[in-house]
């Protein structure tokens, strides 16, 4: 808009100077004629025409995905990424986790899970919204909690019956100082090579026993991984896992670069390293933990079905329904920069066409008779051309 307003107002300036010294020197008409003809040839009205229409068409183009467009200068940026991030809980994996295994230490299987259970009442996250439906859907007694306190990437802490009771990964309750038996660790190992998620339920700061959780492989994201192979865009997974969960992911999934072990400030981290490596680095997520590596991203991109949403103090650059809508509207976007660079092109040649012999029609002798009506028509024609080359893009 501001490029606009410059040109239009260095049309005015120059066509009302030079009307303004034809005035003085050869009258009215001369000046009206002239100054009428330049104003029109050199007015930014091709320029203008050049993006809005095609952006317009853009934006229906791709709300038909059933995607929302938030940001226009996303667009152009999205054609540049050639890395793409990605969580790895309800993106690779369906999203529907289940409890797979209850290993106590020294009590049973439902005191253990209860333990957790009424640890995590008031948690937000899948994983403790799954524990605590699952003690419920067994009508388990669950203790009354206090002082709960939830922590992203780590897991939870709360007062259960006046004890210290902690639910979470194994690297957290591990910098905490809470002990583990070798059974245990070994036992973690095992859970965490089958591609399992791992928690570990603690009293103070001794482990009580561990909670596998599974969620099933999404069969749509390995698809959507290989053609983000075949497009040469590099793939960053971002996931709190631990490091021995690596070869069963990697097994399983067609990705370039894998990081584990990640707070959510660790991932957006890691996406500001790729930035300065001079990447383009667009991220997926659908999850409040996803939240800072979508902010540090260069195209920020969420996923529906998550826990994140979108908001007016957080719009993030595209809205998508499903993976694979990304590479659809990447293609869209490859098509909209052509299609401006087309038109942008076009407006230029309008004032190299047109220009030359508005100003030419000033001179007292002038070598070719330049009307008003033949800029007009001449931009006319123009605006024409760059309309119908717009269309390209539905």
């Amino acid at each position: 808009m501001r490029r606009i307003i410059f040109l239009l107002l260095f049309d005015v300036l120059i066509s009302g100077a030079i009307a303004a010294w034809l005035y003085f020197t050869r009258g009215v008409d001369a000046a009206l004629m002239s100054g009428l003809s330049i104003f029109i040839a050199l007015s930014p009205i091709c320029l203008m025409l050049a993006e809005p229409f095609t952006l317009y068409l853009a934006k229906k183009q791709i709300a038909k995905l059933g995607v929302t467009f938030n940001k226009l200068d996303a667009l152009k940026t999205l054609t540049e990424v050639n890395v793409l991030g990605l969580p790895y809980n309800r993106i690779l994996t369906g999203g529907e986790f289940y409890i797979t295994d209850l290993v106590p230490e020294g009590l049973n299987q439902p005191t253990l899970l209860a333990m957790a259970a009424s640890a995590e009442r008031d948690a937000e996250n899948i994983l403790g919204r799954i524990i605590y439906d699952t003690a419920a859907s067994r009508a388990l007694r669950l203790q009354p909690s206090t002082d709960f306190v939830e922590l992203a990437g780590c897991g939870v802490e709360a007062k259960v019956s006046g004890t210290m009771m902690r639910v979470g990964n194994p690297i957290w309750l591990e910098s905490l100082g809470v002990s583990m038996s070798a059974k245990l660790r070994t036992k973690i190992d095992q859970l965490l090579v089958k591609g399992k998620t791992v928690l570990i339920v603690a009293t103070g700061r001794a482990a009580r026993g561990v909670i596998a959780l599974k969620d099933d492989i999404n069969d749509d994201a390995k698809i959507f991984l290989a053609k983000l192979k075949a497009n040469n865009i590099e793939t960053l997974l971002l996931t709190a896992q631990p490091k021995k969960m690596t070869s069963w992911i990697t097994k399983n999934f067609l990705l370039d670069n894998v990081r584990t072990n990640l707070t959510p400030e660790g991932k957006a981290r890691e996406v500001q390293i790729f930035r300065a490596k001079g990447k383009i680095v667009a991220v997926i997520g659908n999850d409040i933990q996803d939240l800072p590596a979508l902010t540090a991203a260069d195209v920020s991109l969420l996923l529906e079905g998550g826990s994140l949403k979108s908001s007016d103090e957080t719009k993030f650059d595209f809205e998508l329904p499903t993976l694979e809508s990304f590479l659809a509207v990447k293609e869209i976007a490859f098509k909209v920069v052509k299609t401006l660079k087309i038109n942008r092109l076009l407006a230029a040649s309008s004032w190299i066409l047109l220009v030359p012999p508005a100003l030419l029609s000033a001179l007292e002798t002038p070598p070719i008779t330049w009307h008003p009506l033949a800029s007009a028509a001449g931009v006319a024609i123009f605006s024409v051309i760059i309309l119908t080359n717009s269309i390209r893009t539905r």
